[in-house]
């Protein structure tokens, strides 16, 4: 499947992406973290405290439903720095939706995101990865990017132990973003680990 959306990114000019922006050629590499299904409320602070710690920037793809539940979240990882993005409203399956309830899920978070963020909120990432072509053609004429990602940590299945061995021992190139998420703690257990080491390898932790 990566090399089908890596020929719709190139198809759509980045429209949808599943790799950032590389590092000036200058500087430091780059790398992307990305954390999907938040906000928790103990879970995502945690993580904005380890990130702080590492001076690390990242990307939150919140669900709607969760974000009107714990506001003072998003208003943290906002103040911090950090990129708010939509996950959908309820995290559902958009292959399972009718068309008019596939548009809803985005439009409808848009606006519950949009109470905290006072702005527009130009990145989707469809719960599951998984875009129908309804919703890639619905995002390409209403400005919106799908982000997916190049490298998934498999942490909703895998021990932290085991995440950051897996990570350890793949190659991560320049612009590469990384799926985590923020519903549990594993992520921040592998993440206390990998962040100190990514930066001795001499990558920028970035923000989408």
């Amino acid at each position: 499947m990566h090399w089908i959306w890596t020929l719709v990114s190139a198809l759509t000019f980045g429209r949808v992406g599943i790799r950032g922006p590389k590092g000036a050629p200058a500087g430091p590499a780059r790398l992307y973290i990305t954390f999907d299904d938040g906000p928790h409320p103990q879970h995502t602070p945690a993580l904005l405290e380890l990130l702080a710690q590492h001076r690390a920037k990242a990307t939150f793809f919140v669900v709607g439903h969760d974000a009107q539940q714990h506001p003072e979240v998003l208003q943290r990882l906002l103040a911090e720095g950090h990129t708010l993005a939509n996950h959908s409203m309820t995290h559902a399956r958009l292959t399972r939706l009718a068309p008019a309830a596939q548009v809803q899920q985005i439009t409808q978070a848009e606006a519950a995101l949009g109470q905290t963020a006072h702005s527009e909120l130009p990145l989707f990432r469809p719960a599951h990865g998984r875009p129908t072509a309804l919703i890639l053609g619905w995002c390409l004429a209403k400005g919106r990017r799908i982000m997916l990602w190049s490298v998934d940590s498999l942490d909703f299945s895998l021990s932290a132990t085991a995440v950051v061995s897996r990570l350890q021992r793949t190659t991560l190139r320049d612009g590469d973003i990384l799926l985590f998420h923020d519903d549990g703690e594993t992520s921040a257990l592998a993440l206390a680990e990998l962040l100190p080491l990514w930066r001795k390898q001499g990558f920028e932790l970035a923000a989408l």
